[in-house]
């Protein structure tokens, strides 16, 4: 384990930028490096990294207290569910800085929920510690754009996570009159020339994204995911991405989904039918007889009607994919006839409908509501 660790500082020793978060640390110099790096991490909003990074500085200096401040600010501030304030509970104080003793004082007002004496207490601890990155970084606040315009011309070493903010800002023209892409992408550059971490590589794929330039988003994105794939917190946006791209084959994908999902019902063929639908998810509809909603079931596919199918057409169809790409709502329109089994009386059929379609969780899209409703002068299906 020492060995590992050691071979662990070796490289970070090579490839740590010189961003120095804390300047006054009871940390060694090995785990100090470390320690740096977890901030980083945390400030570029990589928590998982900044998570192992942190236990990492523990592992290689049991002293080094300031990591657990580390572990606590990536942990939620949840009165019921969240541990940070558990976790700063477990911070010998004594074994912490001057400097760390003030961030440590500053996470924990932001567990005393209405009772937090923030203002109070950052003043002082800016006022003690001016030139401590850290104490002016937590300062910035949530959209503070000249907060972070100024921070990265304070601390130009640590200003991969400002200049990161700075971007969105001249993105959503926080900075002038109108959105600067061009600005916004520059201020991405200066970030990762200062950390190459996969934050930076979201935020040019969300900015190019605002452009609407998806293929660029889609290429950063897939940069960002491939850090490390597995439970990537970048997957969700890649997908939305991709399908931004392919937005018009998915378009066609589900018009003939619709019809090949409708054809499977009125032919009772449910094999057919279930490739549409999930186990996990009800089928809600509404039948063009007006009567009320219900759960669309495997048994309502195979049961018998008192009228058989001579005609059934979909057409007019259109897509529309909320902003996400997870849903999406079709409209069309359903010309055909029936005959009663017993009567033999034939029906014209002329109802206009809307399905519901979302992904599900293996990427494939199934219906889960349809509605519809006999169009002018025309009549639905009759009731069973």
């Amino acid at each position: 384990m020492k060995n590992l660790i050691l071979i662990i500082s070796i490289f970070f020793s090579l490839n740590l930028t010189a961003q120095k978060w804390i300047i006054d640390s009871n940390c060694d110099s090995q785990s100090y490096e470390i320690l740096n790096e977890a901030i980083n991490h945390l400030a570029n909003l990589e928590h998982l990294t900044a998570f192992g990074m942190a236990k990492a500085a523990k592992m290689s200096d049991s002293g080094c207290e300031c990591a657990k401040l580390v572990l606590a600010a990536i942990s939620t501030t949840n009165v019921d569910l969240g541990s940070r304030k558990d976790k700063l509970d477990l911070v010998n104080i004594q074994l912490l800085s001057p400097e760390e003793k003030a961030w440590y004082e500053l996470l924990l007002e932001t567990t005393k929920g209405e009772e937090s004496n923030w203002d109070n207490t950052y003043s002082s601890a800016i006022k003690k510690f001016p030139k401590s990155p850290i104490i002016n970084w937590v300062g910035v606040g949530g959209g503070n754009w000249d907060g972070y315009m100024d921070f990265s011309k304070k601390f130009p070493k640590n200003a991969s996570a400002a200049y990161n903010m700075v971007a969105y800002g001249y993105a959503y023209g926080e900075y002038g009159d109108s959105p600067d892409f061009e600005a916004a992408h520059d201020a991405i550059s200066k970030s990762r020339a200062l950390h190459d971490g996969p934050n930076a590589l979201d935020s040019r794929a969300e900015i190019a994204a605002m452009e609407g330039d998806f293929q660029k988003a889609f290429n950063s994105q897939f940069k960002a995911r491939d850090y490390a794939y597995f439970a990537s917190p970048y997957d969700f946006n890649l997908r939305k991405y991709w399908r931004t791209v392919n937005k018009e084959n998915l378009s066609n994908y589900l018009k003939q989904a619709q019809k090949d999902l409708q054809k499977a019902i009125t032919d009772g063929n449910l094999e057919e039918y279930k490739k549409y639908v999930s186990d996990d998810i009800d089928l809600v509809t509404g039948d063009s007889n007006l009567g009320d909603f219900y759960v669309y079931t495997d048994d309502d596919v195979t049961r018998d009607r008192n009228f058989t199918w001579d005609s059934f057409d979909l057409n007019d169809i259109e897509v529309h994919f909320i902003p996400d790409m997870t849903m999406a709502i079709l409209t069309f329109y359903a010309e055909g006839s029936y005959t009663f089994i017993e009567t033999k009386e034939n029906v014209k059929y002329s109802t206009r409908a809307s399905s519901v379609w979302v992904v599900a969780d293996d990427g494939s899209w199934k219906s889960v509501h349809s509605n519809w409703a006999p169009s002018y002068g025309g009549i639905g299906i009759p009731k069973q």
